[in-house]
């Protein structure tokens, strides 16, 4: 009798043990993903934010890597000519103001490594005019060299399954 109640608690032990062991893992991972994704928040977004906004050529660049692919309904760039097309792009003359925010669906991260899906709006605003606003959506591969998160490749859509992303689908995620 004695050897079966010892054998019972050596397996609770056991189950005990693992349980604990998955749940150290499973806080371990979680805290470590906020941690990378403040870290992206902080190197990424902020400043992608900051310099959209601020039409800021030099630094939205720097937020790329120097091979970046990007994709849009216009079509493919990759490096120089992505980065031109910003240069040139940010460098005309408007009175159009623009605000854009971000929510996330995904942020997955493996080391230096980072996918990210989400939506953004970008409100237009241009004196005596009404504001515009334009929803998204996007998927980013993020790349960490020299401590530091780069944009490598960055797709995005105005439209999904042939419907307009609206403002139902961008307060769908968790917004910066």
């Amino acid at each position: 009798m004695l050897t079966n109640e010892f054998l019972i608690l050596s397996k609770m032990k056991t189950v005990y043990t693992i349980l604990i062991l998955l749940v150290s893992v499973t806080l371990s991972f979680s805290q470590n993903n906020e941690i990378i994704e403040k870290e992206v928040n902080q190197q990424i977004w902020q400043p992608f934010k900051k310099s959209f906004e601020a039409r800021d050529w030099e630094s939205f660049n720097n937020l790329h890597t120097n091979d970046v692919l990007r994709v849009n309904k216009y079509g493919i760039r990759i490096g120089e000519e992505y980065k031109n097309s910003i240069q040139t792009s940010y460098k005309k003359q408007t009175t159009k103001k623009r605000r854009i925010d971000f929510c996330f669906n995904q942020r997955i991260y493996k080391e230096n490594t980072g996918y990210e899906v989400g939506y953004y709006r970008v409100i237009y605003t241009e004196k005596d005019k009404e504001p515009r606003t334009v929803y998204g959506r996007f998927h980013v591969v993020l790349n960490k060299k020299n401590n530091t998160w780069l944009i490598a490749q960055d797709w995005d859509t105005d439209t999904m399954n042939g419907k307009p992303i609206t403002k139902e689908d961008f307060e769908s995620g968790k917004c910066l």
